[in-house]
């Protein structure tokens, strides 16, 4: 894996690091640990602030997260600098908005999200226009979820950043299966429950990048001839020795 701050590389991190989204929060965060030595040559390269852009790569070079730093924590004593990122949609919730928005919405976002280095193929979606005021009550994120609301019509939606802060707009209760999941094979362990009449899951499974909160996983019990279709409601991918995710899942009908 490759960790990159402000473009410089972080050679020294220790325990990899994990990446984790919810389906009632945007933003995915990213947390990782690393050692640094202020007499090093290097260290100057490995400084950090708030707002430090952060990309974490696969063993592929695939970017999986893009982010900026949000939380840094020093450990003196020990060297170790502890960093908590959260994707671009952290600061789309912060960033508010004054005045009449009123006009094609398609353009008034690709206006609005240039600088904030968000690939916004999805908005071709978008055929409507706004006539909105806000009070600064209104971020980026609040017009961005106006449009599509009035696009799904009350269908249930998450729109997500991809590790290239590529906007992408995810359907739990009518996408296919992003992976199917085995009980016994990648899945390595699972808990199924009841609660309130729906079946969930808590299950850890080898690790998938396609597998974030708002996807839906065809999960599978051979042992029991079973097999369900399940959203995925949490996510945490653990970037170890080994790769692995622990889901939280709520089951559905596949429609």
């Amino acid at each position: 894996m490759k960790f990159i701050i402000d473009k410089s590389e972080i050679k020294t991190v220790i325990s990899g690091a994990t990446i984790s989204g919810s389906l009632n929060f945007p933003a995915r965060t990213a947390s990782f640990s690393y050692i640094y030595n202020d007499k090093d040559e290097d260290f100057a390269n490995y400084k950090v602030k708030i707002g430090s852009k952060t990309v974490i790569q696969n063993n592929d070079g695939e970017n999986i997260f893009t982010g900026s730093v949000v939380e840094i924590q020093y450990s003196k004593d020990k060297n170790l600098v502890q960093i908590l990122a959260q994707d671009r949609f952290s600061q789309l919730m912060k960033n508010k908005l004054t005045g009449r928005l009123k006009g094609e919405i398609t353009s008034f976002l690709k206006n609005g999200l240039s600088g904030f280095d968000i690939s916004i193929s999805a908005l071709s979606l978008l055929k409507n226009e706004i006539n909105i005021l806000s009070f600064g009550n209104l971020s980026y994120y609040d017009i961005l979820m106006i449009a599509f609301n009035k696009l799904y019509n009350g269908t249930d939606f998450k729109l997500y950043l991809d590790g290239n802060s590529e906007l992408k707009v995810l359907l739990p209760l009518l996408s296919t299966p992003t992976a199917e999941l085995t009980v016994g094979q990648n899945v390595l362990s699972a808990e199924f429950l009841a609660d309130d009449d729906e079946n969930i899951a808590k299950i850890t499974a080898i690790g998938n990048d396609d597998v974030v909160s708002g996807t839906v996983v065809k999960l599978v019990d051979k042992s029991t001839d079973k097999q369900g279709y399940f959203t995925v409601v949490k996510d945490i991918h653990t970037y170890k020795n080994a790769y692995v995710m622990s889901l939280e899942l709520k089951e559905r009908s596949l429609n």
